[in-house]
């Protein structure tokens, strides 16, 4: 049996594990009697980098212009409180708390003349007096555990000064905290995660609800960037972090049920706080371990990459890092910790192997998979590995260049290969143990021992999609579309064609919406597929 195999060509980097470190910049204690709580970043027009650090008893505004030596820009007091949450929309500050006394509800900060100074611009209690968190995505804010006991408000910030309230969604009960993006809403209320369709933003609709696990609390969390995985934080320090894969929104698939990170001290309890997503790293702030980073390039297998401790004492449990910031453009990330403020840190993840390529084609009935490395440290060799079902499994191995600078070329045959549909990735070994992840590359294999039209994709498609077929000997191939009259729009493929598989483009740009049908014809073959143009 003849195999052809389409080409996928991909460049990226392997990220390290063992030799990651955490430098310290900088430590900025402004108010060591006072206490401090969450944080978070703001970068003004000309590229200046702050740190919103808030505190027991208001908002400081410190500037990190050089962050080396933070400093205090402006102080914004409010209303005293354990609880302060804040996050930033334009040159706006929005803070919340869960203050009892007057000065309450929603603080809306001016920071347009920084670096010179900030201003409270107006404070809101109109839909309520205490607020737990604050989320804001695409000009929306989603004001959450209202009042002691509320859902989520969404507020919209057309007037930064004087937002207007869209919605109340109570459907969750009391909701601690969120994450939004576009549409989509992950609610993480107390006993379970809930997940909230938005599209709407005056009917917010809940879609599905995650399993109750055992002893913990549903308390904070944020999705992988490809919107495809939820980390959870737990804080009741039963398991740290949960995984859930979303693909499916209509459920929630828990591959991870527990990753707790390394305990020197077993028993003393180190809770997990809060959790932020950047490329592929999950920031993690811990009362007592200060400051983690987990390599999750597979989110399924999340690995420690560092830890920076900012309080060393064992004593107490909710007495260390409450809340971290790694978004600021200069690549480092901003701690606040409860008992001695702000900390500037930089993460420094050290690439030991660079890949620059990783490609695929077809000898005979085997996938042959190549790659490049640019530089290699420490590197024991590659499984590779290819996906059966949910799980992958390692088909071969070949050995890695040790530690150079130049560039080395790998290849591996993966050898009595039928027809479907393949994933494989590179796993990388390091000498000390420690191992990586590539992207994953799809491979889709095709029998040419018969004809074949696929059906095309996208489908429904505007105005552009792709038509695969496979023809098992040279002959004269004819593709033409019809629409729903069964008159001919266009003719793709009107010629003679060597066996093989081929792909081709249908823009559809100048005919309207509806159904249309793509009917292949060569010798005594003829099918048809249906497509759908949706404008």
């Amino acid at each position: 049996m003849k195999i052809l195999l389409f080409m996928l060509w991909m460049a990226f980097a392997f990220p390290n594990f063992a030799q990651s470190s955490i430098e310290l910049v900088s430590n900025f204690n402004p108010y060591p009697s006072i206490g401090y709580n969450d944080i978070w970043g703001y970068v003004d027009p000309l590229g200046n980098e702050y740190a919103l650090l808030l505190t027991q008893h208001g908002t400081s505004i410190v500037s990190l212009i050089n962050p080396s030596n933070p400093v205090e820009v402006k102080f914004i007091p409010g209303p005293p409180s354990i609880w302060r949450d804040a996050k930033v929309h334009g040159t706006y500050a929005y803070v919340v708390t869960e203050a009892t006394s007057t000065g309450r509800g929603l603080q809306i900060i001016d920071l347009s003349q920084l670096p010179n100074d900030a201003t409270l611009v107006a404070t809101n209690e109109t839909w309520f007096t205490r607020a737990h968190n604050i989320f804001i995505d695409n000009g929306y804010a989603f004001v959450i555990g209202t009042n002691g006991s509320g859902g989520m408000h969404i507020l919209d910030l057309s007037n930064p000064t004087n937002p207007t309230r869209t919605a109340y969604y109570a459907g969750s009960g009391y909701i601690h905290d969120v994450f939004v993006w576009n549409d989509t809403v992950v609610a993480c209320a107390e006993d379970s995660y809930d997940l909230i369709d938005i599209t709407n933003k005056s009917n917010p609709v809940l879609i599905s609800v995650s399993q109750s696990l055992p002893g913990i609390y549903a308390h904070s969390g944020w999705m992988t960037e490809d919107k495809r995985y939820f980390i959870g934080c737990e804080e009741f320090d039963q398991r740290d972090i949960t995984v859930w894969d979303l693909q499916d929104r209509s459920s929630w698939d828990l591959v991870i049920p527990n990753w707790q990170l390394p305990n020197p001290n077993p028993g003393s309890g180190d809770p997990v706080h809060n959790l932020f997503v950047k490329g592929n790293y999950a920031h993690i702030s811990y009362y007592k371990h200060g400051y983690a980073v987990l390599d999750i390039s597979d989110p399924t297998q999340p690995i420690l990459a560092a830890n920076y401790d900012t309080y060393p004492s064992n004593t107490g449990t909710y007495e260390g890092a409450w809340g971290c910031y790694p978004f600021l453009p200069s690549g480092n990330t901003i701690i606040s910790d409860i008992e001695t403020g702000l900390y500037v840190l930089h993460f420094n993840a050290i690439v030991p192997v660079e890949l620059s390529s990783f490609s695929s084609n077809v000898l005979g009935n085997s996938v042959v998979l190549n790659w490049e490395t640019k530089t290699e440290t420490n590197n024991q060799g590659f499984e590779i590995q290819r996906k059966s079902g949910n799980d992958f499994f390692t088909v071969g191995f070949v050995n890695g260049a040790g530690t150079t600078t130049e560039p080395k070329v790998y290849s591996f045959t993966n050898e009595n290969i039928v027809e479907g549909t393949y994933e494989y990735r590179l796993k990388q070994l390091d000498f000390d143990g420690s191992f990586s992840y590539s992207e994953v590359i799809k491979v889709e294999v095709y029998s040419t021992t018969s004809f074949q039209i696929q059906q095309n994709y996208p489908n429904p498609f505007n105005p552009t999609t792709k038509i695969k077929f496979s023809i098992p000997e040279s002959g004269f191939v004819n593709i033409s579309v019809y629409n729903s009259l069964g008159e001919k729009v266009r003719e793709l493929v009107n010629e003679i064609k060597n066996s093989g598989v081929f792909e081709i483009n249908f823009n559809a740009g100048n005919l309207s919406s509806g159904a249309y049908f793509a009917r292949i014809q060569s010798g005594n073959y003829s099918n048809i597929i249906k497509m759908n143009l949706i404008k």
